[in-house]
C-alpha cells in the first residue's frame, strides 16, 4: 500500500502531511533539519506519491488551522508509527500523553517510559519524532529549563509553547 503526501501551509510555514488510507503518519515543516531523512524513511516502506486531496490531510490541516487560532487543543486525527524503533515509538508515544500547555523534560519522558537512565536516547528519539505537533515534542524542555533542542527551529518551538501559554518571554502569532 503507498503512502500519500500533501503539502499544508500554515502559519508558520509549509508542512508536509504523509498518510495511509488509515492514519497520519508523518508530519514534518518542509525545512526542518531532518526532513529529507524522514522522507526517505518513509520511501523505504512503501512509495510516496504526492496528492491534492485526502480526508485524512483534510482532517489534520482543519485542526492545525484550530490549533494555530487557539481553537483545538487536542488532535482527534488518527495517527500511526510506522517508522522507528520500537523504542523511539514507545518514546513518541509517551509524548503524545503530554496535555495541552504542559512543558516536562527529557527526564520526565525517561521516568514516564520506565527507563530513568535514558535520558540521552530519550532526547534523540525525541529528536526524530515524524509529527510534528500531533506528537508535542516542543514541550519538552531542558532539566535546566532552557528550550534544548528542536527539528524545525527554536523560533518555532517558541511560538508552539507562547501558543500553548508557557511563559518563555515569547508571543503567540
Amino acid at each position: 500500500m503507498p503512502f500519500y503526501f500533501q503539502h499544508i501551509d500554515t502559519p508558520l510555514g509549509l508542512m508536509t502531511a504523509i498518510v495511509n488510507d488509515d492514519a497520519l503518519l508523518g508530519l514534518s515543516f518542509t525545512d526542518s533539519k531532518d526532513y529529507h531523512t524522514a522522507l526517505n524513511h518513509f520511501q523505504k516502506q512503501a512509495p510516496l506519491i504526492q496528492i491534492s486531496h485526502h480526508p485524512i490531510v483534510n482532517q489534520i490541516a482543519f485542526e492545525l488551522q484550530g490549533y494555530f487560532h487557539g481553537h483545538c487543543q487536542t488532535f482527534k486525527t488518527p495517527v500511526a508509527h510506522v517508522i522507528g524503533t520500537p523504542f523511539q515509538q514507545e518514546v513518541w508515544q509517551a509524548l503524545q500523553q503530554l496535555p495541552f500547555g504542559a512543558v516536562v523534560n527529557y527526564s520526565d519522558i525517561a521516568q514516564m517510559i520506565g527507563r530513568p537512565k535514558s535520558v540521552r536516547a530519550v532526547a534523540s528519539a525525541i529528536g526524530q519524532n515524524p509529527l510534528s505537533i500531533i506528537v508535542p515534542c516542543h514541550r519538552v524542555l531542558r532539566k535546566d529549563g532552557q528550550l534544548g533542542g528542536f527539528n524545525s527551529g527554536l523560533h518555532r518551538k517558541k511560538h508552539l509553547l507562547a501558543l500553548e501559554g508557557d511563559i518563555h518571554g515569547t508571543t503567540p502569532l
